[in-house]
């Protein structure tokens, strides 16, 4: 548990530098059947493409700002607009222009981001028109090891 709790904060940095290398441990029991393959979820297809955005960024190709770009270019065709991922996004591009320009830095960017979300899951259960597949909000709960939106 401690790993964990130290590794959720390298996550969600690199997540916000746009480097996150990030993929959940597999495992399953011995003498057990491993799970059968299935197709991944638009949020863990929105981690993927954080991964494939990172190592462009990793190489210089892309500062913080454009990979977001790309990564909600990449939204918008796969799930489309709603209000919760819109919002999330919003304040996502916002702290990745502040890291760019050097006005925060990860502590501050991680502790916003969390903060943002943490806010999101508050207002959920009370939001009258849910969206069907809020994929970015709830990737970036995954990587800040929040649990998903409910349904």
């Amino acid at each position: 548990m401690g790993r964990m709790k130290r590794l959720i904060p390298l996550v969600a940095v690199l997540t916000l530098a746009g480097c996150a290398n990030f993929k959940m441990p597999s495992f399953h029991p011995p003498g057990r059947p491993a799970p059968v393959e299935r197709a991944p979820s638009s949020s863990e297809a929105m981690l993927s493409e954080a991964n494939r955005i990172a190592e462009r960024v990793k190489a210089g190709e892309l500062t913080r700002v454009q990979a977001a770009d790309q990564l909600n270019a990449y939204r918008l065709r796969n799930v489309g607009h709603n209000s919760v991922d819109d919002d999330v996004f919003a304040t996502y591009r916002q702290i990745a222009v502040q890291r760019e320009a050097n006005q925060i830095g990860q502590e501050e960017s991680q502790a916003r981001m969390e903060a943002k979300l943490r806010e999101t899951l508050r207002r959920w259960p009370k939001l009258k028109a849910k969206p069907a597949n809020p994929a970015f909000t709830n990737f970036l709960l995954k990587v800040y090891g929040l649990p998903p939106l409910g349904y």
